[in-house]
């Protein structure tokens, strides 16, 4: 048994960055801040003035977009430079992840603040590198988690319900890559915990992902806003601490694909991961019924449901992404089943055409709502 469960501290609540500093304040004397410019200028103020507040000299940096080696490095030289004890990581994925290595190479604490809860990279003890142009590289494992997660719940559901939307794709592929990963593994205890939480996530999301979503879009940080979050990034990387030695699979293959392929970066990770689910339980031959049930909690929760959403309407980028799926070392070859480029291919215009099924049905119905789509249970 190997474990790397968890953050020293997670905390969520709305308005929480108004406290930071007296969270951040035991780890070290001078933080290095690191957002974005957008980032920078949505939270940059409240999170520098806490700081200030406990006596603490923090020194911004801002990050240039990539977690790349490059980046990285620079990151590091500025740490040093400042002679910084402890790192703090602010915005999404990329910048949490660049803020973590850097901590890594340096032995440096790091804290984590994310602005949304796309992924679980506030929480999670790994790091996917990019090149600078955004093409996927290779995943480093960190060997631990950041010792504390701030996770302002207010300032998370301001931002765009897209992201919320896609992290909780990337929460189910816990579960749909989880239950046929583990098939090749020793059932140990971590392993059977990891896949209850993912089984129990994908129900926290069906059950009230779409009320999450609703609520978002108005600008209401409810109940279910709050326990979305908490899935997205605490259950997420729970569930990655437990079932550490459990692979991502062929939906994690095409998200790291099309990394190499041209107009399709500006997709976000869960929203690729989501159509990867898809081609993945076709390649499975899983039952029509749990296909479209799924399909149809895409279309409440507004995640990609053809090519053309995910960039890849055009045969050439498409036929570029299923041969770049079967790469060196990629999670495709980790399906406990042979798979070869055409029986992806096929897969993905399988996915394309179901999918698009669905989304014309969607379109169909005036006022699509979760209540609407109980009382339709003919079309759904």
């Amino acid at each position: 048994m190997d474990l790397l469960l968890a953050p020293e501290r997670y905390v969520q609540r709305k308005g929480l960055l108004n406290e930071a500093g007296r969270f951040i304040f035991p780890f070290g004397k001078k933080p290095l801040v690191l957002a974005d410019r957008r980032v920078f200028s949505i939270i940059g103020e409240k999170i520098i003035c806490s700081l200030r507040e406990v006596g603490l000299s923090p020194t911004f940096e801002e990050f240039r977009g990539e977690c790349s080696p490059k980046e990285i490095e620079r990151v590091v030289k500025v740490a040093q430079r400042e002679e910084i004890d402890v790192i703090v990581g602010c915005g999404g994925g990329k910048a949490l992840d660049t803020a973590k290595t850097t901590s890594f190479y340096l032995r440096l604490p790091v804290v984590t603040v994310p602005t949304s809860a796309a992924t679980c990279a506030a929480w999670s003890f790994i790091a996917p590198l990019y090149t600078e142009s955004g093409a996927y590289i290779r995943t480093m494992d960190l060997k631990k988690s950041p010792e504390l997660v701030l996770a302002d719940s207010e300032i998370i559901a301001r931002a765009p319900v897209r992201l919320l939307c896609a992290g909780m794709a990337d929460t189910l592929a816990k579960w749909y890559e989880g239950r046929v990963a583990a098939k090749r593994m020793k059932k140990d205890l971590c392993v059977k915990l990891a896949l209850d939480l993912s089984r129990r996530a994908y129900e926290i999301i069906k059950e009230s992902g779409p009320k999450a979503k609703e609520d978002a879009e108005r600008g209401n940080c409810s109940d279910e806003v709050e326990l979305i979050i908490q899935t997205n990034i605490l259950l997420t990387g729970l569930i990655a601490g437990l079932g550490r030695k459990i692979r991502s699979l062929a939906a994690h293959a095409l998200n790291y694909a099309m990394s190499f392929v041209e107009g399709t970066r500006s997709i976000l990770h869960g929203e690729k991961v989501a159509f990867g689910i898809i081609m993945q339980l076709i390649l499975e031959n899983r039952e029509d019924e749990e296909i479209e049930e799924l399909l149809n909690l895409y279309s409440l929760l507004d995640l990609p449901l053809s090519l053309e959403e995910i960039g890849l309407k055009n045969e050439e980028k498409l036929r570029k992404t299923v041969k770049t799926i079967f790469r060196e070392k990629s999670h495709i070859y980790d399906l406990p089943f042979p798979v070869n480029e055409e029986m992806v291919y096929r897969a993905l215009l399988r996915a394309d055409e179901w999918g698009r099924k669905v989304k014309s049905r969607k379109e169909n119905i005036p006022c699509l709502t979760r209540e609407n789509c109980q009382k339709r249970k003919e079309v759904f």
